[in-house]
């Protein structure tokens, strides 16, 4: 008992220490790519469930699954892993191998559990499902195959006292199939790993490539786009201030203008009064009667800061008053009129131009821009993505679960944990943002592509191996099966053309050569046993006797004990049951026997015990019957096959005869008389088969008869059973 508990006390404390190995190991899981994380302190609990079983291993998961939920905040590590534990801990009882035990679980019961949780409780896209499951089942089988491995490798780390082991010896074969298998395994994994992880990698890089190209492609084209109108502007003006012209020739000039830069939607010249006097299109400005519209434009930022500052001005983006819904900014100059200021030219410059830059660079690469000025607010975004011109630019940096080189972004769903987008920003010489967006989606599917076919270039070289390893083995197998199998059997000339042929290796023909020498040794040896075996066989036999008689019958009296009658009482009940007879129980206790040991000595005592089984011996002579000392100075009888009608007076005769048998003192001439108080019970076999249910009822029996003043026989028959 101490010594369990001293075994059990080590597989608690190293059950804990694997647990918060594990969890310290578990708080740092290995990145991978996207939300893909190796936890390799499961392994722990693998090791675990192998040396101690399922409920050691469920302590140690616990341990090591609480480092998962600090680090991914999500309760179902707990349900999902510690199942696995039992799991691994029940097959390993089973003598099923680690590795197995863990493909099964993942394949059958881990992965449907993993899909239907984040199906249930987390906002991933269905499509994304498969991979989020899949990515946990290659994740098991890498830290079971890596447990198994360490197991294999380090047996002396793991020689715990009453630790696991086999129900029964495996074979050499299974044993070969197995260590095989399980390197091929990890070997894979190894390298699938390492080749899916350089693969995206590169794939990163590649996209980060093409993104940065766009970037600085839309980037310079959109500087060169209004730099090269800024400089239509001051050009025009430094014309206008050269040129004294007059107001017919400004809008002549000014239409000229306009139509050689189409990039403008309006152009207008206004004096130092903010009233426009020219403008291009002259339609939009004109009124019911065809003549110009008196139009203020004195609160405009690019007549203020062009006319009061004397500078070229661009103007923040702005919806312009009845020009669509497409942004513009204003580009303005001042006018000079013997060096003071008369005014002011501006251009209303469309952005709409971005549009053609994106579909001669973004378009082509399933690529998206986004265009923010310097207060945040959208100046121009890729049509399919639905954000509106002139509103502010909200996004949100995407999960923290989620690795890769390039940086993520959401600008639909802010919560979601699967990214919408990876980006790159380049800022403008204006301080506007440009970013460059390309969906998520499809490098995810690229990787869950890649996992997927590794799961099952995976699978099917783990199952080509295991039927190659086991082919191997039994190939190996086959001397030495033979040697085992048939060394006793054929002859020296028979074995030898069967193992010692030039196909087997050295080993075998080592290993033969050393049985047969040994076979003749065994030989000799056998003819000095068989005659030392014969003489000790008849001194077994009868210290067998003798210590069976030891075993079955009470050294006093000769009779058979209380442990023998109740191993035969099954064997009476049994044939009775069968013939349909009775069965009678019967209690007997020497009234006053105390009185004896103290008036006559304890070996007057004992002479009386003995006179009295002898007596019963007598007159309870059947082959069936039973007499046993049920203790102290009661005895017990099972008759089977009682008749109900003369078991009374049988009981009685043996009552009689003690009271009328002179009791003898060992070398002494005293003498003195016994009586006997007898309770039974006579009932058909079907009463009880417990035999305490027989006893229970005689003992009330026997203390009725003393209570009656003894030295009386009382039998309960039991005629029906119910």
């Amino acid at each position: 008992m101490l010594n369990d508990l001293k075994i059990n006390q080590q597989h608690l404390i190293f059950s804990i220490l694997f647990g918060v190995l594990g969890l310290i190991i578990n708080c740092y899981p290995i990145p991978f790519f996207a939300n893909v994380q190796f936890v390799i302190g499961n392994a722990f609990y693998v090791i675990s469930a192998v040396l101690f079983g399922p409920w050691y291993a469920l302590l140690t998961a616990m341990l090591v699954t609480t480092g998962l939920m600090l680090v991914w905040d999500s309760p179902h590590v707990y349900v999902i892993f510690c199942m696995e534990a039992l799991f691994l801990g029940y097959c390993r009882r089973r003598d099923i191998y680690a590795l197995y035990a863990s493909a099964i679980y993942w394949i059958f019961i881990g992965l449907p559990l993993f899909y239907l949780y984040f199906l249930l409780f987390f906002d991933i896209a269905v499509k994304d499902l498969f991979f989020t499951a899949l990515k946990q089942v290659i994740n098991g089988l890498m830290y079971g195959s890596l447990a198994s491995l360490l197991i294999l490798l380090s047996p002396s780390l793991w020689n715990f006292n009453n630790k696991i082991k086999d129900s029964k010896r495996r074979l050499f074969s299974a044993q070969l199939t197995y260590y095989m298998t399980l390197m091929i395994t990890i070997s894979l994994l190894v390298s699938a790993i390492i080749f899916n992880y350089f693969y995206l990698e590169r794939q990163q890089v590649l996209l980060q490539s093409k993104l940065n190209n766009s970037a600085n492609h839309i980037s310079s084209a959109t500087e060169n786009y209004i730099s090269n109108y800024k400089r239509v502007i001051k050009n025009a003006a430094l014309q206008l201030n050269y040129e004294k012209l007059t107001p017919q020739q400004r809008q002549s000039f000014l239409n000229n203008l306009h139509q050689s830069y189409p990039g403008f939607i309006t152009m207008l010249i206004a004096n130092e009064k903010a009233q426009v006097v020219n403008a291009s299109p002259t339609t939009r400005f004109l009124d019911i009667k065809g003549d110009l519209k008196q139009i203020s434009i004195k609160d405009r930022d690019y007549y203020i800061e062009a006319f009061y500052n004397q500078q070229l001005f661009v103007s923040s983006v702005f919806l312009g008053r009845g020009l669509g819904n497409d942004a513009i900014i204003a580009i303005s100059a001042p006018l000079f009129n013997d060096g003071k200021v008369s005014g002011i030219i501006e251009g209303s410059l469309n952005l709409s131009y971005l549009k053609q830059v994106e579909n001669l660079e973004s378009n082509q690469l399933k690529q998206s821009i986004i265009l923010v000025d310097e207060h945040n607010q959208i100046v121009y975004s890729t049509e399919k993505l639905a954000l509106k011109p002139i509103s502010p630019f909200v996004s949100s940096k995407g999960s923290d679960f989620y690795r890769t080189q390039l940086a993520l972004i959401n600008i639909h769903n802010l919560e979601a944990l699967t990214p919408e987008y990876f980006y790159t920003q380049k800022t403008l010489d204006n301080g506007w943002k440009l970013y460059v967006l390309e969906e998520f989606s499809p490098l995810l599917k690229l990787a869950e592509k890649q996992m997927l076919n590794s799961f099952l270039m995976l699978f099917v070289s783990v199952f080509l191996s295991f039927w190659i390893s086991k082919k191997i083995s039994r190939l190996l197998n086959v001397p030495l099966d033979l040697l085992a199998n048939h060394l006793s059997k054929l002859d020296a000339t028979e074995l030898k053309n069967q193992v010692v042929g030039d196909s087997f290796p050295n080993e075998v023909y080592q290993l033969y050569q050393r049985l047969s020498y040994s076979k003749q040794q065994l030989l000799s040896y056998q003819m000095d046993l068989e005659g030392i075996v014969s003489e000790r066989t008849v001194e077994l036999e009868q210290a067998n006797k003798k210590l069976k008689d030891l075993v079955d019958k009470d050294a006093l009296t000769g009779l058979y004990n209380r442990r023998y009658s109740e191993d035969k009482f099954n064997d009476c009940l049994d044939f009775c049951m069968r013939s349909e007879q009775a069965i009678t129980v019967a209690i007997l206790d020497l009234d006053f026997f105390k009185n004896v040991n103290d008036t006559y000595g304890h070996l007057a005592g004992d002479e009386c015990l003995r006179q009295v089984s002898s007596l019963l011996s007598v007159h309870f002579k059947r082959d069936t019957d039973i007499i046993a000392r049920y203790g102290g100075e009661e005895f017990l009888l099972i008759l089977p096959i009682s008749n109900s009608l003369k078991i009374e007076s049988h009981l009685n005769n043996f009552r009689q005869a003690i009271e009328s048998q002179t009791m003898s003192q060992p070398n002494s001439d005293n003498a003195f008389n016994v009586t006997v108080s007898i309770g039974a019970i006579t009932a058909n076999a079907n009463f009880s088969s417990d035999l305490d249910d027989w006893i229970k009822v005689a003992d009330k029996n026997l203390y009725r008869a003393k209570e009656a003043g003894r030295n009386q026989v009382i039998v309960d028959i039991v005629d029906d059973i119910v």
